[in-house]
Protein backbone atom coordinates (compact mmCIF):
# COMPACT_ATOMS: atom_id res chain seq x y z
CA UNK A 1 0.00 0.00 0.00
CA UNK A 2 1.65 3.44 -1.43
CA UNK A 3 1.49 5.81 1.39
CA UNK A 4 0.28 9.13 -0.31
CA UNK A 5 2.82 11.44 1.89
CA UNK A 6 5.45 10.27 0.32
CA UNK A 7 5.05 10.57 -2.97
CA UNK A 8 5.99 14.25 -4.32
CA UNK A 9 2.55 16.17 -3.67
CA UNK A 10 2.64 17.66 -7.47
CA UNK A 11 1.85 14.64 -8.62
CA UNK A 12 -1.19 13.57 -6.55
CA UNK A 13 -4.60 13.36 -7.68
CA UNK A 14 -8.32 14.85 -6.06
CA UNK A 15 -8.77 10.92 -6.88
CA UNK A 16 -5.84 9.71 -4.98
CA UNK A 17 -6.17 12.37 -2.13
CA UNK A 18 -9.69 11.52 -1.68
CA UNK A 19 -8.88 7.87 -1.03
CA UNK A 20 -6.42 8.76 1.42
CA UNK A 21 -8.74 10.91 3.26
CA UNK A 22 -11.19 8.03 3.20
CA UNK A 23 -8.81 5.66 4.81
CA UNK A 24 -7.79 8.19 7.06
CA UNK A 25 -11.55 8.83 8.54
CA UNK A 26 -11.67 4.96 8.72
CA UNK A 27 -8.70 5.02 11.27
CA UNK A 28 -10.09 7.98 12.64
CA UNK A 29 -13.23 5.84 13.10
CA UNK A 30 -11.16 3.32 14.82
CA UNK A 31 -9.02 5.41 17.32
CA UNK A 32 -12.28 6.75 18.67
CA UNK A 33 -14.00 3.27 19.14
CA UNK A 34 -10.24 2.43 21.24
CA UNK A 35 -10.27 5.93 22.95
CA UNK A 36 -14.06 4.71 23.95
CA UNK A 37 -12.95 1.38 26.05
CA UNK A 38 -9.79 2.54 27.21
CA UNK A 39 -9.57 2.94 30.71
CA UNK A 40 -5.80 3.85 31.41
CA UNK A 41 -4.73 6.65 31.83
CA UNK A 42 -1.69 6.61 29.85
CA UNK A 43 -3.37 4.73 27.00
CA UNK A 44 -6.64 7.55 26.81
CA UNK A 45 -3.38 10.20 26.38
CA UNK A 46 -1.99 7.86 23.42
CA UNK A 47 -5.81 7.88 21.84
CA UNK A 48 -6.18 11.85 22.23
CA UNK A 49 -2.55 11.96 20.31
CA UNK A 50 -3.44 9.62 18.03
CA UNK A 51 -7.10 11.21 17.61
CA UNK A 52 -5.22 14.41 17.26
CA UNK A 53 -2.84 13.25 14.72
CA UNK A 54 -5.49 12.01 12.38
CA UNK A 55 -7.75 15.65 12.32
CA UNK A 56 -4.68 16.82 11.44
CA UNK A 57 -4.01 14.50 8.59
CA UNK A 58 -7.75 15.16 7.71
CA UNK A 59 -7.14 18.80 7.90
CA UNK A 60 -4.35 18.54 5.41
CA UNK A 61 -5.97 16.11 2.67
CA UNK A 62 -9.01 18.20 2.68
CA UNK A 63 -6.83 21.32 1.62
CA UNK A 64 -5.01 19.20 -1.04
CA UNK A 65 -8.47 18.33 -2.79
CA UNK A 66 -9.08 22.06 -2.28
CA UNK A 67 -6.20 23.28 -4.56
CA UNK A 68 -5.99 20.02 -6.52
CA UNK A 69 -9.43 20.27 -7.98
CA UNK A 70 -11.12 23.72 -6.74
CA UNK A 71 -14.37 23.04 -8.22
CA UNK A 72 -14.67 20.34 -5.27
CA UNK A 73 -16.39 20.44 -2.29
CA UNK A 74 -14.56 18.67 0.54
CA UNK A 75 -17.37 18.84 2.48
CA UNK A 76 -19.21 16.73 -0.04
CA UNK A 77 -16.40 13.88 0.34
CA UNK A 78 -16.58 14.26 4.21
CA UNK A 79 -19.97 13.53 4.41
CA UNK A 80 -20.29 10.77 2.47
CA UNK A 81 -21.04 11.78 -1.01
CA UNK A 82 -19.53 13.17 -3.78
CA UNK A 83 -19.99 17.55 -5.08
CA UNK A 84 -17.93 17.25 -8.05
CA UNK A 85 -17.35 14.33 -10.85
CA UNK A 86 -13.74 12.87 -11.12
Amino acid sequence: MENILTKDATTDTAEDLIRELDRTRGSLALAYDKFNFVSDPEMVESCIYEINALKAKCNYLIRKIKECSPECVAAGVLRGGRACQL
